[in-house]
């Protein structure tokens, strides 16, 4: 072989093994502020970036030399069995655009990440000697290393990371405090090993055992201690069946975690002065396997596709699920990996994912038992991968897992795979031969494929970079730059559906700057109002027509009809057929009903003089809907509340009072409820109830202009003065140009009625909308 030639080689091989070294240290750590996805969506775009470098330069190299060493077994043709069928699921599935790619549902899912992590299986499989197996398993050691000592920092409140979002001690470079557990516990027998074997990494690998201890003890979460027996009950079983390899000293470590684990497991002890984590949420397996259950009634060989769990949780969930706190939560994935799996992807996606599992253990099974014939001096390498892709295989049984456990999942099994495998078959590339030929073109597809997947890639992770720009621009006050972000978000990727619902909010938000702006004349007023109805509406619909199976989509929809109700005709009746649709995807959720009977509340509201004998028709209708969220969930204080406004629309005071009394039982935090109870006493002239009520209001927000107008005019009905004016002063010192508080405050202090020369004693001076939840 030519010098140069040569040279390019070593190039090749240098970039094909380095890219993977690069991605083992940097993915378990990696992240990056410019997303709203900081996690999980930058950890796939570094995974797909380090893995095309490492393909590529591996294919170069292999038409360079003219060959190709191919470990094929029965774990490679169960990889390749999981990718085939992930990608029949995404043909088939609810959302195809998401399910291939990801993001913005759930990055772990989606058949793109699937694909790059099987090419890394197959890479490190082939490419990688036992030397530089362990090589990459030090490594990863001192990346677990890493994002372990910066989680227990980030739980302690010791914030080293310079970004907002981080300033909270339940963040760290995993994700949740279990995810970072799961994730160490599996390289735990890593650890112990590598502590007999690399004395340089004594220090490090010493404290990450420490702090693994920390960890679960901080978190102490059940389904973590389980899986910690787990890993030192296999470390301390193969460590005594090979005593002449395995250092006996060690033995000690797992005997700690063993019986660490089940001292928690058993007595349960709660440790106090420990820092209270956010708490994890999930779904119970219960619930997950009833949602797998209905699902598979509708897809059940191939599921509803990968990342739509999400998806199945609103179409099949029981009114059961409505008596949880956390009813409105949209669980993306289910509550365990198995069961995310068998919902997502069905019953092949399943047999397919079980049979690449027992392809792994029936080769560990008979390297470890039967053959016994591996090479020693890695033995206790490939018992602590082993047991790492045990712990992580029983995990996906007891929680759901994210990219990072997914990227470790395979490339365990490639590791366990490369460490115990003989030579590898080697096929020659003869010149001309058809083989050659086929090879050829096969790469030159992978690289085109490949370049442009890099490329949509690339763009996809400009767009959400600048979607979460323009997100945070726009909260920061900065409206016209924020929109502009967002609407170049939009253009580099207007396939996501969340993009465009964001871009449909943020027009109805720009309406009323547009309204209180000086500067414009009556007739740019109409012509720029009009121009963002339109756009909202439209970005609305486009959004509802990408991905027509998500709720949320025809959930903004109906909002954006909701609010412009008055102002594009027929926008009722536009906002009922959104809330409709929502309704099917979403048969259970009381809140599309109430929206509904707000709708029509609201329609009632807005009725002409000659229509007002359509009014008790569009009441009734009203009062149907929030019956309905209240027999889905009979505690929903919305509905509850909204029943109370059909009744003052009906001129039914008592009835309204009473139904806002029992609504204030169930939510007495609720600033809006607090508010209108007070306002229907004042009415009815019992001030010392409404005075009650909206003192109560104000305890809640001090700065609640209406509550506090309200209460200055109730202790002007009952004679107090003084306190009246000090109460309507406060609410002028909030609303400095608000005109009818100055004419009021200027009456009380004249000793004039309030309201002398104004007709506002029932009308709220300010524009505020507290939420009654």
């Amino acid at each position: 072989m030519p010098r140069e030639t040569s040279v390019v080689v070593n190039v090749c091989d240098f970039i094909s093994k380095y890219a993977i070294y690069a991605l083992v240290a940097l993915l378990p750590i990696f992240f990056l502020p410019f997303t709203s996805d900081a996690l999980d969506f930058n950890k796939q775009m570094l995974l797909i970036f380090l893995v095309s470098l490492s393909l590529f330069a591996w294919m170069l190299r292999s038409l360079i030399v003219r060959e190709i060493n191919i470990n094929l077994n029965k774990t490679s043709i169960a990889v390749g069995a999981l990718v085939l069928i992930y990608a029949c699921s995404t043909i088939f599935s609810l959302w195809r655009y998401g399910s291939f790619w990801g993001w913005p549902q759930v990055v772990s899912e989606g058949l793109l990440t699937i694909i790059f992590l099987a090419i890394l299986y197959f890479l490190v499989s082939n490419l990688f000697t036992k030397k530089e197996v362990i090589t990459s398993a030090i490594l990863l050691a001192i990346s677990g290393f890493i994002a372990l000592l910066v989680g227990i920092l980030q739980s302690f409140s010791v914030f080293l990371i310079p970004f907002n979002f981080a300033k909270d001690n339940g963040f760290n470079t995993l994700g949740s405090i279990g995810a970072l557990g799961f994730f160490i516990i599996a390289l735990l027998p890593l650890i112990i090993t590598l502590l007999a074997r690399k004395k340089s990494l004594t220090i490090i690998l010493s404290l990450s055992i420490f702090l693994t201890v920390v960890l679960l003890v901080v978190a102490n979460y059940p389904v973590l201690w389980w899986l910690t027996v787990i890993a030192a009950a296999l470390v301390l079983v193969f460590g005594i069946q090979k005593r002449e390899l395995f250092d006996n000293r060690l033995l000690i470590i797992p005997m700690f975690f063993l019986a660490l684990s089940l001292f928690f497991i058993v007595l349960k002890p709660a440790i106090g002065g420990l820092p209270q984590l956010p708490f994890e949420v999930y779904l119970t397996q219960k619930t997950s396997l009833g949602i797998d259950w209905q699902a598979l009634k509708h897809n059940p060989i191939l599921g509803s596709g990968p990342g739509t769990f999400g998806s199945d949780l609103s179409a099949y969930k029981s009114v059961d699920f409505n008596s949880s706190i956390f009813w409105n939560t949209r669980f993306n994935l289910a509550g365990t990996g198995v069961l995310n799996v068998l919902g997502t992807t069905g019953i092949l996606g399943l047999l397919a994912f079980l049979a690449l599992m027992a392809s792994v253990v029936y080769y560990g099974i008979k390297f470890f038992f039967i053959d016994k014939k591996g090479d020693e001096s890695y033995w206790n390498i490939a018992l602590a991968i082993f047991a790492g892709f045990v712990v992580l295989a029983a995990g996906m049984f007891l929680r759901s897992g994210n990219i990072t456990t997914s990227f470790l999942y395979f490339f365990l099994i490639a590791a366990f795979i490369a460490l115990i495998s003989e030579e590898k078959k080697k096929y020659t590339l003869q010149t001309a031969s058809l083989t050659t030929l086929a090879v050829t073109f096969v790469f030159t597809m992978l690289f085109i494929f490949g370049l442009g997947l890099l490329i949509l890639t690339g763009q996809k992770y400009v767009a959400e970079a600048s979607f979460n720009s323009g997100v945070a621009m726009w909260q920061r006050g900065e409206a016209a730059a924020g929109l502009s972000s967002v609407e170049k978000a939009v253009s580099l990727n207007p396939s996501s559906d969340l993009y465009l619902r964001q871009l449909s909010q943020l027009y109805i938000l720009k309406l009323s700057t547009i309204a209180a702006d000086a500067n414009l004349s009556q007739e740019e007023k109409n012509n720029q109002v009009q121009l963002l109805v339109s756009n909202a509406v439209n970005a609305a619909k486009i959004a509802t027509d990408a991905n027509p199976k998500n709720v949320l989509n025809w959930s903004s929809r109906g909002s954006i009809y909701q609010s412009l109700i008055g102002v594009v005709p027929a926008a009722e009746d536009f906002a009922i057929t959104s809330y409709d649709e929502a309704i099917k995807l979403d048969p259970n959720n009381p809140y599309y009903p109430n929206q509904k009977g707000i709708v029509y509340l609201q329609q009632a509201a807005a009725l002409s003089q000659d229509k007002q004998a359509d009014k008790p028709g569009i009441l009734a209708k009203a009062k149907e809907q929030l019956n309905k969220a209240i027999q889905l969930k009979s505690d929903y204080a919305s509905a509850r509340y909204q029943l109370a406004m059909v009744s003052v629309a009906e001129g039914k005071t008592d009835e309204a009072v009473a139904g806002l009394e029992d609504t204030v039982k169930l939510a007495p935090e609720d600033i809006g409820l607090a508010f209108q109870l007070g306002l229907l006493y004042y009415q009815d002239k019992k001030y010392e109830k409404a005075k009650g009520e909206f003192e109560r209001a104000i305890s809640i927000a001090p700065d609640y202009s209406n509550a506090i107008y309200f209460l200055g005019l109730t202790y002007s009905a009952q004679g107090q003065t003084v306190l009246a004016i000090e109460k309507i002063s406060r609410v002028l010192e909030l609303n400095p140009d608000n005109d009818t508080i100055k004419k009021v405050l200027g009456n009380l202090k004249a000793g004039n009625d309030p309201f002398e020369g104004l007709d506002q004693e029932t009308t709220t001076p300010v524009e505020e909308e507290p939420s009654v939840k």
